[in-house]
């Protein structure tokens, strides 16, 4: 590792600490090349008045789980501050005094809406302000706020809206996204901790170890070459070229950029060469980035007292209109002028957004004139205050090192469905080697924003390359395997294709990422099995699908048909309070959605013929239909128990189809599944579950498959190689002519820009991120003896309001299991419900589930499982999520039906050409979603090897 040259980009917090944890692992031959004067990024400690201020970051946030508070915690050098910004005094734009009482409380009804939002605003789709007016405005309409006025209301309402915007970086909180501001975590403890009188830059030296005992100090200083701006990086060839503004070239193995978002947005495009994959750029475009700047002035002596904490501005609406209207219009954003630790004499003016980023392009001079029109209008002479002596504002916008403060996630960060890992996923080189990697805050997943945020993603890319060259050295040695054909993962889509390669004595090996083969087949064992009773279910696919199948036959070849059918979805419909929908009303209601459906179905054979118009979504098109049945109906009772059994049928569509919400599905490709025939109302159990069938086919194939093979890199496409190189990330190498990627949707979904190199063709990129992909998960309820008759099928679930505020609102129901295992319920949980139960314990969620059997059937007594399991298929890296759907987004592609399953056939070195085969159940034109669809795709795209093969299309190695 010594000889490995790193280039680190940017001297902030984050470089600084890459570049630490780099020199400590080993590696000698580090530089870190700042554009700026000095270091610390956007910790800017600055000589002022009595001792320093912090420019830029000023507090620790926090202490739990704070990498920065680990730090430094046992030093003290630490202190809390006792600044507790919205309740200090609120004085409005006439210079009077508002009841601080009658403040506090509206602060803190915006504080508690923000606090208890995280279940309204996982499913949101509107932004932070919209969610918070909107409740605001609910609440203030209680007797419990009858005394407070609408004008005090507004202004503080105004008030906190600043406030908020310069914790998110936001211009505005309409620009803030609803659900993405619960992607940041609060450390636990205390929120605002300072750094006495020596400022944020005391972190460099516990980063680099200087304190507390020099002897063990990471010499990083030395590695630091200022006012070099890179202008430029060179990052596909062997070795990547970095070249400064000043002239000087740089050549690297890895380069680790840390440079902010602000300046990645302004430089993407002439920064890098070749340009960024597009999942990166929209990254860079989705992450949103902001200002925040402060105004420091220091007067010659405090004119306030010990307790006076400073003061907010409450805009009265004519003295907003009016300065709107001249160049101060900028004061406005300032939204208070608070006390700073350790500083006596200095108040700090704080301001964000469009009008920090104007006040940033004026002299001191005109910025202090405009804060003491502030103070002569919202102070007046309530207290004997002085002109300062002396001004220092931060301008991290005009700095084009920075171009702002931090980030945030934006409505924008919504509408390109990107993250912080897709900004902080590493670009590699054809052979898996990390060549450019990014850190800084920005890539921080739940700590963006802040100066742990940005030390832990240093830290994580110097974990990265340490980990590679670790790996590296273990598996150097290993050879290149060479196969006529290789296939990618061992779902039943992988095993339908070794099926076919070893009955024609094909030389193949089948590599699974898991510890086991079957995908999203797995039979598991429950949690609590005692006395030697092993409870087993299926925890993915559940049945068989119809008879005329490849799969069905497999499986009644090998006796594995079980006697007994299953349906769904039967029982008693009830109600949350109790009430018990009539049998006939339910069959009536059910039969005439699943009539309009199977009448969507026809909209398929008109998708050729121009000029029809085709329902936005399979939910407008049913509710509408839907609707103009219920208005026949006599009674507004019977119009409302109506609509509350369509909710439910949109629950279930949602899990049946494992969409995120009812209006991702396409009307106008419903018709595109195909039933073959077939009714598969009731469906076929299999002996055993359905990893028997797994195991049958386990038996047929055992020496052709290569378990905990996680699958880094395909290279597909190189002048230089003969053929197609599969490099996994315990150093296996692979090589073929032929290979069948059987990965599931939501892992290409993923990973496809990073897994394939060169990307795959574009039309395969479009129809991956078009067809549908989505959660469902299972929760089984074991019971030591059942609770109820032998004729009870389950329990659906209907809300008179379901607003989804909590996860099990998704829940449709609860059916008995009627094969194996007995007194068995199964509840079935999908859209944002099925991502949100992975996160909590088994235990809370079997609570919950009890609970809420306890509150439908209205019996207090019911006993707990004995048993239980819950699936998480949306955190298992090697499938990420249940199955495909046939989303809207696909109405505006054409011919993507087939684009999955054609071949890649490409020409490689002497005259050879290969060949690439996508499977799996989302590549099945007719039959996706399902086993048999998989189970098919995998033989028919093993046939279609044979067929090139016969043809001599391709060549051997």
């Amino acid at each position: 590792m010594q000889n490995v040259r790193i280039i680190v980009v940017g001297a902030g917090i984050s470089g600084i600490s890459a570049a630490s944890r780099l020199l400590e692992n080993g590696f000698k031959n580090v530089i870190i090349l700042e554009a700026e004067k000095r270091i610390g990024g956007r910790v800017n400690t600055s000589p002022f008045a009595n001792n320093v201020v912090d420019l830029g970051a000023q507090w620790c946030h926090g202490e739990k789980n704070n990498v920065v508070y680990e730090l430094v915690k046992d030093h003290q050098v630490l202190d809390y501050s006792n600044i507790s910004f919205p309740s200090v005094n609120f004085l409005d734009s006439n210079g009077q005094l508002i009841d601080s009482d009658l403040c506090g409380r509206l602060i803190a009804l915006c504080m508690s809406i923000l606090e208890n939002s995280s279940d309204d605003l996982a499913d949101y789709t509107g932004s932070l302000g919209s969610y918070t007016v909107k409740k605001y405005k609910e609440e203030l309409t209680t007797s419990e706020f009858s005394d407070i006025d609408n004008e005090t209301s507004l202004q503080v309402l105004d008030y906190f809206q600043k406030y908020e915007n310069s914790i998110e970086a936001s211009d505005s909180w309409f620009e803030t996204s609803g659900n993405g501001y619960l992607h940041y975590w609060e450390c636990e403890g205390h929120p605002l901790l300072n750094w006495k009188d020596k400022g944020y830059k005391t972190v460099i030296d516990y980063i680099t170890k200087k304190k507390p005992d020099p002897r063990y100090s990471i010499e990083v200083e030395k590695k630091i070459l200022l006012n070099k701006e890179v202008s430029h990086i060179e990052w596909r060839d062997p070795q990547v070229k970095i070249k400064c503004s000043d002239g000087s070239f740089y050549d690297a193995d890895h380069v680790i950029v840390t440079t902010s978002l602000g300046v990645l947005k302004e430089n993407y495009k002439t920064l890098f060469n070749p340009q960024l994959p597009k999942k990166k750029i929209d990254a860079i475009k989705g992450l949103s980035f902001g200002t925040v700047d402060k105004i420091f002035l220091e007067f010659e002596k405090p004119f306030w007292n010990d307790e006076w904490k400073g003061f907010s501005l409450l805009w009265k609406a004519k003295d907003s209109e009016e300065i709107r209207n001249t160049s101060d219009a900028w004061m406005e954003d300032v939204f208070g002028f608070y006390v700073v630790d350790f500083q006596p004499n200095i108040l700090c003016g704080w301001i964000s957004g469009k009008s920090a980023r104007k006040m940033e392009t004026l002299d001191d001079e005109t910025v202090l004139r405009s804060c003491m029109k502030l103070f002569t209008m919202f102070l007046g002479s309530r207290l004997p205050w002085t002109t300062p002596i002396n001004i220092l504002r931060s301008n991290w916008y005009t700095n084009k090192h920075f171009r702002g403060s931090y980030s945030f996630r934006s409505m924008t960060t919504n509408i390109l469905e990107t993250s912080a890992c897709a900004l902080a996923r590493p670009l590699q080189d054809p052979y898996g080697k990390p060549v450019l990697l990014f850190a800084g805050e920005a890539t921080s997943e739940h700590y963006y924003s802040t100066v742990h945020g940005a030390v832990e993603a240093g830290w994580r890319e110097a974990a990265r390359l340490t980990e590679f060259y670790q790996s590296s050295t273990t598996n150097k040695t290993k050879k290149f395997e060479v196969y006529d054909v290789i296939v990618l993962g061992g779902g039943l889509a992988g095993l339908g294709a070794g099926k076919v390669l070893k009955e024609a004595n094909v030389k193949f090996m089948i590599l699974e990422g898991q510890d086991r083969v079957g995908g999203r087949i797995n039979t598991v064992t429950c949690s609590k099995s005692k006395n030697g009773e092993e409870i087993r279910v299926d925890s993915g696919a559940q049945w068989l699908h119809g008879k005329n199948n490849e799969l069905f036959k497999f499986a009644e070849k090998c006796n594995l048909i079980h006697d007994v059918l299953s349906e769904e979805a039967e029982g008693d419909y009830i109600r949350e309070d109790g009430m018990k929908f009539d049998e006939y009303f339910v069959k009536k209601i059910d039969f005439k959605i699943g009539q309009i459906l199977e009448e969507c179905e026809a909209l398929v054979e008109l998708k050729n013929v121009e000029g029809v118009k085709f329902p936005a979504s399979l939910e407008e098109y049913l509710t509408e239909k839907f609707t103009d049945f219920v208005e026949n109906m006599e009674s507004n009772e019977e119009k409302e128990l109506a609509y509350q059994l369509l909710d439910w049928h949109k629950r279930f569509q949602i899990i049946d189809n494992a969409c995120m919400k009812f209006n991702e599905i396409s009307a106008k490709c419903w018709g595109n599944y195909s039933f073959n025939g077939e009714s598969c109302q009731t469906h076929i159990n299999v002996k055993g579950g359905m990893s028997e069938i797994v195991d049958k086919l386990k038996t047929l194939l055992e020496k052709n498959f290569r378990l905990n093979q996680n699958v880094q890199l395909i290279h597909w496409k190189n002048d230089q190689q003969p053929g197609i190189v599969v490099l996994c990330k315990d150093g296996s190498k692979y090589v073929t002519n032929r290979l069948i990627c059987t990965f599931s949707l939501g892992v290409l979904k993923e990973s496809h820009l990073e897994l394939f190199s060169p990307s795959l063709p574009t039309a395969q990129q479009e129809a991956i991120e078009a067809i549908g992909y989505g959660t469902i998960n299972k929760i089984f309820l074991h019971f030591k003896q059942k609770w109820w008759n032998d004729d009870w099928k389950g329990l659906q679930l209907i809300w008179k309001t379901n607003n989804n505020s909590h996860w099990t609102n998704y829940i449709s129901g609860f059916d008995v299991i009627n094969s194996e295992p007995k007194n068995t319920l199964l509840g079935w949980i999908g859209g944002q419900g099925a991502i949100d139960i992975e996160k909590l314990s088994d235990e809370d969620i079997i609570a919950e589930c009890m609970k809420l059997l306890r509150k439908f059937i209205k019996r207090e007594n019911l006993p707990e499982p004995d048993d239980f399991y819950c699936s998480r298929w949306n955190q298992n890296k090697f499938i990420r999520g249940a199955y495909s759907f046939t989303s809207t987004k696909c109405d505006h592609l054409q011919n993507w039906e087939k684009t999955l399953s054609k071949p890649i056939i490409f020409d490689c070195p002497e005259n050879r050409k290969n060949v690439i085969l996508l499977a799996g159940e989302a590549c099945h034109e007719q039959y996706f979603s399902t086993v048999h669809g998989a189970f098919l795709s995998g033989i028919e795209q093993a046939e279609n090897i044979l067929k090139l093969d016969r043809s001599s299309s391709i060549s051997k190695l």
